[in-house]
């Protein structure tokens, strides 16, 4: 059907074992049930002869050789172009990593296998469910429920996640993006399907329970407040830098409640402008991608014997140890960067992958970019929507931007980056290629 979109959905429920290592933290934590279910969701597209599908992974991040996997499967499957394939990961902080089997974290092969399956499967479903569709777009405000967790202290420092209350806080540095994208596909004789974008960490719950935090909560929340005639995908932004602790009421504590409530304020920015949605170009499907070369972060070579004996401590006695803060210069977390940096090689080459639907392009980064590098992209595109989404086609760790590299001061995402302070100027750059290539 030349130059009529079509676009498909299929959703799966997805159960990682029982004793499965739940990432996000500096301490081990099997898995002890499920709280919310899993999912995997796949949004199919095609328009004339090209097709790309979109997923929403309820996982924390997706390893770089667990995707290439994937995406040779759901081609195979779909009969696609591999390059089509484009899987955003929410980044929970109560689910499960994606990787190539008998890495790491306890993965089992048995569910890896079944879940590579799934994948395809669910893609394939997709595709099979196409219907003609026409585009709407719409940009709401979620404002004051993210924060930028880096703060200006009065000495001059820059510190992650001070105590709420410190009075030597100046205020934050940068601000989040606060716009909530809202993509409607409405389709012929079949359920419409939304696609939200938001950034901010999924990191609500805690726990040794699964659960999509407060993403799978706003996909329910939207599915219901529309009467069940929508299919809800989420997006997850650019958030390296980005929070919720400080966002809601000291009544509500950090749990379910509060996770819910988020999502609710989000939720409530999409249902604003739902029925204010402009039509948007949709006869237009190219995917694109590009490598970018980045060096590793630096390092104190004399800390070398430091690092070694952290790492020690860290591996044997666990992040409680009160010997790990005996280094007043080196941080546990970053002696473990540096640690393994050491054994990667000099640069890494980085996917950055572009889709365009229409007026609609989306730039994906593998890892955790701060949100003024998606500001920035958002920016510089002449596109009439950008959709600049995290944790999509790999993962390889956080993407400060240049200033947060030259802050005094301990900082979470410069010391525990294995990137090199030009990681974000070169994303950027990337990026900026993939949207002409998108042209």
């Amino acid at each position: 059907m030349e130059n009529i979109m079509q676009a498909g959905f299929h959703c799966v429920e997805v159960q990682p074992p029982l004793g499965l290592l739940i990432p996000g933290y500096y301490r081990r934590r099997p898995a002890e049930g499920t709280a919310d279910p899993l999912h995997l969701r796949a949004v199919a597209f095609a328009c004339g002869d090209e097709k790309a599908v979109f997923f929403n992974c309820e996982a924390i991040g997706m390893r770089a050789d667990a995707y290439d996997i994937i995406k040779k499967k759901i081609a195979a499957a779909c009969d696609i172009s591999e390059d089509a394939v484009y899987l955003n990961c929410i980044h929970s902080h109560t689910s499960y990593v994606i990787c190539q089997p008998g890495t790491e974290l306890d993965n089992t092969d048995i569910h890896l296998h079944k879940l590579f399956q799934q994948f395809a499967d669910c893609a394939k479903l997709a595709f099979n469910d196409l219907k003609p569709c026409t585009i709407l777009t719409a940009t709401g405000e979620a404002k004051g429920i993210a924060f930028v967790r880096r703060y200006r202290m009065k000495d001059g420092t820059a510190r992650t996640n001070p105590p709420k209350g410190d009075p030597n806080i100046v205020g934050p540095i940068g601000t989040p993006d606060e716009q909530v994208r809202l993509i409607r596909i409405q389709r012929e004789g079949a359920k419409e399907i939304l696609m939200v974008h938001f950034g901010t960490h999924a990191d609500m719950i805690g726990g040794n329970l699964f659960s999509p935090d407060w993403p799978g909560y706003l996909v329910n929340t939207l599915d219901r407040a529309l009467d069940g005639e929508v299919h809800t995908m989420f997006l997850l932004g650019a958030e390296g830098d980005c929070a919720t602790r400080y966002a809601l009421p000291d009544r509500m504590p950090k749990g379910v409640a509060k996770a819910k409530a988020f999502a609710r304020r989000v939720a409530g920015a999409v249902l604003r402008v739902y029925d204010l949605a402009e039509p948007a170009a949709c006869d237009t499907l190219r995917v694109a991608h590009k490598y970018v070369q980045v060096g590793k972060n630096t390092y104190d070579p004399a800390k070398l014997p430091m690092v070694e004996e952290l790492v020690k401590i860290y591996r044997e006695r666990g992040e409680k140890d009160p010997e790990l803060n005996k280094y007043p210069d080196l941080n546990y977390r970053e002696a473990l960067r540096i640690k393994a940096n050491l054994a990667r090689p000099e640069f890494y080459n980085l996917r950055i992958s572009g889709v365009r639907l229409g007026d609609i392009a989306f730039i994906g980064i593998p890892g955790e970019p701060f949100a003024s590098i998606g500001l920035d992209i958002v920016a510089k595109s002449t596109m009439p929507m950008t959709v600049v989404t995290a944790c999509t086609n790999g993962y390889e760790g956080y993407y400060p931007d240049a200033q947060a590299y030259k802050e005094p001061g301990y900082s979470y995402e410069k010391a525990t980056s294995p990137f090199a302070p030009d990681c974000a100027a070169k994303l950027i750059e990337g990026a900026m290629d993939v949207l002409e290539q998108l042209q």
